[in-house]
């Protein structure tokens, strides 16, 4: 399965299409995050045979939209599920490559 910008804008409960390109801007950085965070030098083909690759992107994607206008001096890292999720895909591929 991948993850469109529909089911990130279900997920958010955005209804509208205003923000359909800012949604899949952040969608296609979400998923080179995760996709660099595993393994650069796979494919994307091969980590979205894991659930875990699109739940990762998905929680990063809505986190972004979420997070667009904060206006702070503090990082902003990935909240804690994502890089959990991250660190179970790197096992998880690891394991079978």
């Amino acid at each position: 399965m991948t993850v469109t910008t529909n089911d990130i804008k279900n997920s958010l409960r955005v209804q509208t299409n205003n923000d359909d390109s800012l949604i899949s801007n952040y969608l296609t950085a979400a998923q080179d995050y995760v996709h660099n965070s595993v393994d650069s030098t796979a494919s994307i083909d091969e980590l979205q045979a894991y659930s875990q690759f699109d739940i990762a992107v998905a929680m990063l994607t809505e986190f972004w939209y979420q997070n667009r206008g904060a206006v702070t001096t503090a990082s902003q890292e990935p909240p804690y599920s994502v890089v959990s999720m991250i660190q179970q895909l790197r096992g998880l591929f690891t394991e079978n490559v």
